[in-house]
């Protein structure tokens, strides 16, 4: 299964390579593959600030934030034991976003700004509305999945609610299109600084699945089970919970909500690389950053050359896979 679970990860970061090339080729501007490779092998090049500094930052933010919302999503579907579970649906997503919306208009004065405040505010907001989850739902971090996953959708549509009153009530008229815009996902705010607060919460996240993968697969066995076997259920709910708010709302704070990617690519993934979770952790970062990477270069194909909000995108292609799973 290791050899098998090792040519997956191969073939995907051979994917994952090609995506980020032809992402790094679409623009206002043409470039050729191999002009792309060429400027990343280091080569003088005209268009070489365009590659580096504009369309690579926003390219390894897809990456980044495509592995961070598969294995979210990964992490609460063995928390719920829920197919339907993702950030996005239990309102974890939304949220984090309606914490930093509540920055940006001012809401509550901060006289330090930094990189990380966005970051912490997000945070904040992520937390919040899981607060509010476990309130809706009376949820004792037990067994009543169902209602904790309704009282998810509830709290989603409570925070997007919040976040378009504010939108229309405090924003200036000509920011509320670019509002509008990070309100739906986006990847045009893409900064070095981003890129690596992203790329720690991605090692954090990953660490964190492998080293516990095997608590993990005992929460898949059921809580009676997993309890029998000398695992403290409730520690582990609530530790999973804290980490996946953490790194949801450290993305958020950069690339603003983006549903559906955390149901969906974990589901492709138990297809070829089985239920385990040592297996799951890789193959399913690195599907869900050639995912969100080929939708972004999808974006700015159909809507050249910004592109539109990655949101639409993962929306139209998450709702009838949703709606799939419900059915099944």
């Amino acid at each position: 299964m290791k050899r098998k679970v090792f040519m997956i990860c191969m073939i995907l970061s051979v994917l994952l390579l090609l995506a980020l090339a032809w992402n790094l080729s679409i623009g206002s501007m043409q470039i050729s593959f191999r002009e792309v490779l060429s400027v990343l092998a280091g080569n003088p090049h005209p268009h070489r600030d365009i590659i580096t500094d504009i369309r690579l930052p926003r390219a390894l933010l897809a990456l980044t934030a495509g592995g961070i919302l598969s294995l979210s999503g990964l992490c609460m579907q063995t928390l719920v034991r829920n197919p339907l579970a993702d950030p996005y649906i239990m309102g974890i997503t939304a949220g984090a976003g309606l914490g930093v919306n509540i920055l940006l208009f001012g809401l509550i004065p901060v006289t330090l700004f930094s990189y990380f405040t966005l970051p912490v505010f997000a945070w904040i907001g992520a937390m919040m509305s899981l607060v509010l989850v476990l309130l809706l739902s009376y949820y004792t971090l037990q067994s009543d999945k169902e209602h904790f996953l309704m009282a998810g959708v509830a709290t989603s549509a409570i925070c997007t609610a919040l976040t378009g009153f504010f939108i229309y009530r405090f924003a200036e008229q000509d920011k509320i299109h670019k509002l509008i815009f990070w309100t739906f996902g986006s990847f045009e705010k893409a900064t070095p600084e981003s890129i690596y607060i992203t790329g720690f919460l991605s090692v954090f996240l990953i660490v964190f699945c492998w080293v516990f993968s095997g608590r993990m697969d005992l929460l898949l066995m059921g809580e009676v089970t997993a309890q029998s076997l000398g695992l403290s259920v409730k520690k582990w709910k609530t530790g999973i919970f804290l980490v996946v708010s953490c790194a949801i709302g450290g993305l958020v704070a950069f690339t603003g909500p983006i549903g559906f990617v955390g149901m969906i690519i974990p589901h492709v993934c138990r297809r070829f690389s089985g239920a385990l979770h040592a297996n799951l952790i890789l193959p399913s970062y690195l599907t869900g950053a050639v995912y969100l990477v080929l939708c972004d270069s999808f974006t700015r194909v159909l809507l050249p050359p910004a592109g539109m909000p990655i949101g639409i995108i993962t929306a139209l292609l998450g709702v009838p896979f949703f709606i799939y799973l419900l059915k099944k």
